[in-house]
């Protein structure tokens, strides 16, 4: 059967998905589901809900739900030329693992349809009746899900298909919500010395609910310790990074015009050498290269609240919940100076909602001290543990029998719609499992065949129970 779950992975990432461009997926799977004689839905938020009949024998059986969502993060390398709103994901094996030429590789979260759509497709398996449900839009804030009618969702009990390593078990997930702050700035004229480009690239980037307790750098904070390194050398003119709000930033740039070269390259020199130092497993690669551009530079009162406002702004995990899990986390997402003023985006995680509200009232604080605009939206809620459940249960004995180990029972930083998914539909009884995907929302993104097979077929075995 992976073959068949590797061959509709495959078709899906003929389709762009990125987020906030969901509807050529979602009408994909109505006609999908129509074309196998499925019942289908799609609501006005591009979700998708198909009814899978029983098997012989199981029709009498609670409707049990597969989850996963469409979309993906859209991120590619420096050097690609991939165009996400029209080109296939170029999805290649190298070994066991499934990879992607150049971009990311929207295992996360095309795995969970490819998935669920081969067990529908499966006549020989034994299953009650199922509801797949296909949201759109979730690495941006959950946003399908909370979309949501409550009274859409038929099923008793939920598998989402979501989670990025074999053998574990979520139970519980952070919640979540977005920070937006503008910061006014003027320009000024000058007379202009020689342009440049600073870049910063080559670093891990990652998950920012994953990844963020690993200590792996954000370029926005590189480029940023280089323009406060270089003030007294470089005036500012552009300044850049980051492209999603819940992926560590792993490019950044900024357009200055120097006016102490000696200086500026004694900065970067140095500092290339700093964050070889501070992190030692990343390729980070600080560049400088002749500009083209002709433009004013912000005030030099601007630039330095620029520098202070972006070290300032907190990064990584604010408070761990124990040894292995964050309690609360901010993401420093995107930065982009415009002309007459400073963007800059943030994602908080928390495992409680009073943490939520003091991680984003800490960058509110600091907006406020900065003379910036605030703004706090797509909240979305945590997801309580039920130890007690008794799919969890199921699962945990299951995976046992099948695999001889005892699975890991989790939970996790990174935000799940089952949070969502539960306010809507109360006793709701449900787990996250997934195979083992690494490096997600980079274009080091690799999906293992074999976790993916076992993971398979364990759950058309949990469906069977």
């Amino acid at each position: 059967m992976i073959d068949r779950v590797i061959d509709i992975f495959k078709e899906i990432s003929n389709i762009p998905r990125c987020s906030k461009n969901c509807s050529a997926m979602s009408s994909y799977l109505c006609r999908w589901a129509e074309e196998n004689g499925f019942d289908c839905r799609q609501d006005d938020a591009l979700n998708v809900f198909i009814d899978v009949p029983a098997s012989e024998g199981y029709e009498n059986r609670p409707v049990v739900a597969l989850q996963g969502h469409m979309d993906m993060v859209c991120v590619k390398s420096d050097t690609s030329n991939h165009d996400f709103s029209k080109d296939p994901i170029r999805v290649y094996a190298d070994g066991d693992w499934l990879k992607a030429d150049g971009t990311t590789l929207g295992a996360d979260n095309g795995i969970a349809l490819a998935m669920a759509m081969s067990i529908a497709l499966d006549r020989d398996s034994k299953h009650p009746p199922l509801q797949l449900i296909f949201t759109a839009d979730e690495e941006i804030g959950l946003v399908g899900a909370s979309r949501i009618d409550g009274s859409m969702i038929k099923a008793c009990e939920l598998i989402n298909i979501d989670s990025e390593t074999e053998g574990v078990f979520v139970i519980g997930c952070a919640g979540g919500e977005d920070s937006e702050l503008s910061l006014r700035v003027s320009r000024v004229d000058y007379k202009v010395d020689k342009p440049f480009r600073i870049t910063v690239s080559g670093l891990l980037g990652g998950h920012s609910g994953m990844e963020i307790n690993k200590k792996r750098a954000n370029a926005i904070k590189l480029i940023n310790e280089i323009l406060s390194e270089a003030f007294e050398f470089v005036e500012l003119v552009h300044l850049k990074g980051g492209k999603m709000r819940n992926a560590i930033p792993a490019y950044a740039e900024a357009e200055v015009y120097a006016k102490n070269l000696d200086g500026l390259k004694g900065v970067l020199s140095f500092l290339r050498q700093k964050f070889r130092d501070e992190y030692p497993n990343e390729e980070i690669r600080i560049e400088l290269v002749d500009g083209d551009f002709d433009k004013k530079p912000v005030s030099k009162a601007d630039f330095l609240a620029i520098v202070k406002l972006l070290k300032e702004l907190p990064h990584g995990v604010y408070r761990m919940y124990d040894d292995k899990i964050p309690m609360i986390s901010n993401n420093l997402a995107i930065v982009e100076l415009l002309e007459d003023r400073l963007d800059i985006a943030t994602n908080q995680r928390s495992l409680t909602e009073d943490g939520l509200d003091e991680i984003t009232g800490v960058i509110e604080r600091i907006a406020g001290e900065f003379g910036c605009s605030f703004r706090r939206h797509s909240r979305y809620s945590s997801w309580t543990p039920n130890e007690d459940s008794h799919l969890l249960r199921k699962a945990v004995h299951l995976w046992g029998e099948m695999y001889g180990q005892k699975p890991a029972v989790e939970i996790i930083h990174a935000g799940l719609e089952c949070g969502i998914i539960g306010s809507k539909k109360k006793g709701i009884d449900m787990i996250s499992l997934g195979p083992n995907i690494e490096d997600a929302h980079t274009p080091q993104e690799r999906l293992s065949i074999s976790s993916t097979e076992r993971v398979y077929n364990f759950i058309c075995k949990l469906l069977e129970r």
